[in-house]
């Protein structure tokens, strides 16, 4: 890997040897040198075509090396990033199918670790960086890759029960650093209501809100209705009253206390255009999944699909 010849990548000439050296160390040394790969002394086009290879991480990375480095690194990518805000905080870059990920940790490793992992719809190779401040560490990368690549957020995951009362410092970084942010997760268990709901009162996302969020109140909280898909994991909370409410295109509604009347209810309403005209998908959790056919679905026209083992909105 290119970056693994950070170290020696931009000498201009050899060492030499010290006289007290063995002749065996002396000879290695020379062999080390002349092994030296001098990029910055290629033509200018054949270092374009170098660093069109690098991955983005390395590509970042190869522009913290040295001015004359960040000189050369003025492409513009069409990436777009995730920011996972936890213990070890994590930056992830791509393009959707094909990520790379930097995760910062204060375990000490003798080097630098990468591993590689799939699932059916993308692949991410994982580097992980040794810091003292991680969170510290990804914002000041990530800052560095906006300012010289012009990459895009996409979206940013919070993880409640790591921070405590720091989470509002955070939620003060992302304020300040983003004009909007298209999705956000939020993660957390036995939570302040009011510390919730300083979250989705100060953090601007537009598009999507996906709340894991278990309160020690377990109340609503207030959501902007302008948001185009919704997802709840701890709603003991909601009500059908709450549901018919609901304006987002897509919802998904788990861990309620929903009955199959109250989802026909629902079904009648939206099939009757009453309500929720602009609806394109919606998912629920059964209560008394017996009884769902013969009174969630009553006097409802229907057809039975492929069972699925999964939710639909991940």
């Amino acid at each position: 890997m290119i970056l693994s010849l950070f170290g020696y990548l931009f000498h201009g000439s050899y060492k030499i040897p010290s006289p007290r050296e063995s002749p065996s160390n002396q000879l290695q040394k020379l062999m080390m040198n002349r092994a030296r790969f001098r990029l910055l002394h290629l033509d200018y086009v054949a270092i374009r075509e170098v660093l069109n290879s690098l991955d983005p991480i390395d590509y970042i990375n190869f522009s913290r090396a040295s001015k004359s480095c960040k000189t050369l690194s003025t492409m513009k990518k069409s990436y777009k990033v995730c920011l996972t805000i936890k213990t070890c905080p994590m930056l992830k870059i791509g393009n959707g199918v094909i990520n790379y990920a930097v995760l910062w940790t204060k375990e000490k490793k003798e080097d630098k670790t990468r591993m590689l992992r799939t699932w059916p719809n993308e692949a991410r190779e994982c580097v992980f960086e040794y810091s003292e401040n991680p969170l510290g560490a990804m914002k000041e990368f990530y800052m560095h890759a906006r300012s010289l690549m012009g990459i895009d957020i996409d979206c940013v995951v919070l993880f409640m029960d790591d921070f405590g009362e720091q989470f509002r410092e955070i939620v003060y970084w992302l304020n300040s650093t983003f004009r909007e942010i298209p999705a956000i997760r939020v993660y957390g268990k036995n939570q302040q209501q009011i510390n919730v709901q300083y979250i989705l009162d100060n953090v601007k996302y537009k598009d999507s809100l996906k709340l894991y969020v278990k309160t020690v109140e377990m109340l609503p909280p207030e959501i902007p209705d302008t948001i185009k898909e919704l997802r709840i994991g701890y709603g003991s909370w909601i009500t059908l009253d709450y549901l018919m409410s609901l304006k987002m295109c897509k919802f998904a509604l788990l861990d309620t206390y929903l009955t199959n009347e109250d989802i026909n209810f629902f079904f009648k309403s939206w099939m009757q255009m009453k309500s929720h005209n602009n609806l394109e998908r919606f998912e629920v959790n059964l209560t008394n999944p017996e009884d769902f056919v013969a009174i969630g679905l009553r006097d409802i026209p229907y057809e039975m699909g492929p069972t699925t083992s999964a939710p639909f909105l991940l």
